[in-house]
């Protein structure tokens, strides 16, 4: 069992990787102009990655006897959805940037719960390879 403050932190956690721009971009159908499929598959990489992650912290509330919350999409995103690809990649970077601060803090707010601190530090490391790739495909995109 945990406590009902990891709880709270681990759905936060979950709402971060649940709900991100990538995740939003999924059901938004951005317009991908001819040539840019390759900026599609990252984002669909990025999403396939973080519900692996989401499932993984949903078992661990569900494990708990805690239900998992992920909460709403931002309103902010509902703005976002017909523009051009290589844009929202370029947003994605921000709201990337966004999420590895939030995490940071969760994963220093979880030290006393050293399984959902674990799963927050991967859940970090797995943000900051995301936004790796992301800054890589925008410098690709920017020489061709």
């Amino acid at each position: 069992m945990i406590d009902p403050k990891t709880a709270l932190l681990l759905n936060r956690l979950l709402a971060i990787v649940g709900r991100s721009f990538p995740q939003y971009l999924k059901y938004s159908r951005p317009y991908v102009p001819p040539g840019r499929a390759e900026l599609v598959e990252a984002i669909e990489s990025v999403v396939a990655d973080q519900n692996g992650l989401a499932d993984r912290i949903s078992q661990m509330l569900i494990d708990a006897r805690t239900s998992p919350r992920t909460g709403e999409f931002p309103m902010e995103y509902t703005d976002l959805h017909d523009l051009e690809i290589g844009f929202l990649v370029n947003l994605a970077i921000n709201y990337q940037h966004q999420d590895i601060a939030e995490i940071q803090e969760l994963v220093e707010q979880l030290q006393m719960a050293p399984a959902a601190k674990s799963l927050a530090e991967e859940t970090l490391g797995m943000a900051k390879g995301h936004l790796d790739t992301l800054k890589e495909l925008v410098l690709e995109d920017a020489k061709s």
